[in-house]
């Protein structure tokens, strides 16, 4: 919720998660509207989500009253301004490498950046290294576009057959993200 505004964003049926759909459900004066609407939906997100996508928003001037009541809620479709809005659906889950891979496609060098599995990350010929979050869009955007390849010991990223940066792995498991630390030096000393 955003003042008395319901914001949804749809990631689902997005490929790669590009310019997903943006509802905006409410009113100028109270929230009312907005909860109304929950109520009578059954607390049920995906028949909202039903609802809104049977509204025609062809027109400027709309009479959005889903539940068949003139209220003052007022919907608005629009698509999201952040471009690199990535749905996590379309790329799944990203387990940490226990092994390097016989190829380092897309897929394992996105795994190895996004569980930390790695340091001393390198920009090219000196050059700062690009920050990992871009590089991790642009693994998603582009998967057929990058390969890892080592030598002497460094990862080199290579995005269309040029390197980009080069990095040391480090493949063992990263600590839990949620634990703090004094818990998992609680439970190795007990497992030990």
């Amino acid at each position: 919720m955003q003042t008395s505004y319901l914001q949804l964003t749809l990631l689902s049926d997005i490929p790669d998660g590009k310019q997903p759909v943006k509802y905006s459900l409410g009113s100028r004066l109270s929230v009312e509207p907005v909860w109304q609407l929950i109520k009578g939906c059954q607390w049920n997100l995906a028949t909202i989500i039903e609802g809104l996508e049977a509204l025609d928003f062809r027109s400027n001037v709309r009479d959005n009253s889903l539940l068949g009541v003139h209220t003052d809620l007022t919907v608005r479709k629009f698509f999201a301004k952040e471009r690199p809005l990535i749905a996590p659906s379309s790329i799944g889950l990203l387990q940490p490498l226990h092994e390097a891979p016989p190829i380092w496609s897309a897929r394992p060098l996105m795994a190895l950046l996004a569980n930390g599995q790695y340091q001393d990350l390198q920009g090219r010929a000196g050059s700062p290294a690009p920050p990992v979050a871009q590089l991790l869009l642009q693994m998603m955007e582009q998967p057929q576009s990058w390969l890892g390849h080592e030598h002497r010991g460094r990862l080199y990223l290579l995005h269309e057959r040029k390197a980009v940066a080069s990095l040391l792995m480090e493949l063992k498991p990263p600590k839990p993200r949620l634990a703090p630390d004094s818990f998992v030096d609680n439970v190795a000393e007990w497992i030990n």
